[in-house]
């Protein structure tokens, strides 16, 4: 008779339960995937951000940035240079999420809590390009941009 028999079998699935509910919270934690709620969150603040620079509204898409990329790029080298780059791309054509990450340390940024989301996109003058979002909470509790990238 082997061990496992000897244990009732409303205790194993018990432990079974408790074991997959252990599982639930920790593979998120270790793989830095975020939660529902974040993921929510943080997607919706990244699309109304995207919206903004769509339709080329770039002082407000600085606007809506957080205090971190104020500090890091003033609003006109931001208005210039998201200028220059969309420029280049023409409208956007479709956008893919591709990947969402959640980290709560990353080097030479403050301590907090961020999100890096990654979009393939297809843009009237290019094919794919990969555009990277990084969001932080803000003290306010409010998932605002810190870093938009192109590749």
């Amino acid at each position: 008779m082997t061990r496992a028999s000897k244990i009732p079998r409303s205790v194993q699935l018990h432990l079974l339960l408790l074991f997959t509910g252990f599982l639930l919270i920790i593979i998120p934690a270790v793989n830095k995937t975020p939660t529902a709620q974040i993921s929510e969150q943080s997607l919706h603040a990244a699309a109304q951000f995207l919206f903004l620079v769509d339709t080329e509204e770039y002082a407000k898409s600085w606007e809506a940035g957080a205090d971190l990329l104020h500090k890091m790029l003033p609003q006109k080298a931001w208005n210039e240079q998201i200028t220059k780059i969309r420029s280049f791309l023409g409208p956007i054509v479709e956008r893919i999420q591709h990947d969402i990450a959640y980290t709560s340390s990353a080097s030479d940024v403050p301590e907090g809590e961020y999100v890096i989301l990654t979009f393939i996109s297809r843009f009237e003058l290019r094919e794919r390009v990969i555009e990277t979002i990084t969001l932080m909470l803000s003290d306010d509790n409010r998932w605002q941009v810190v870093g938009y990238f192109l590749k």
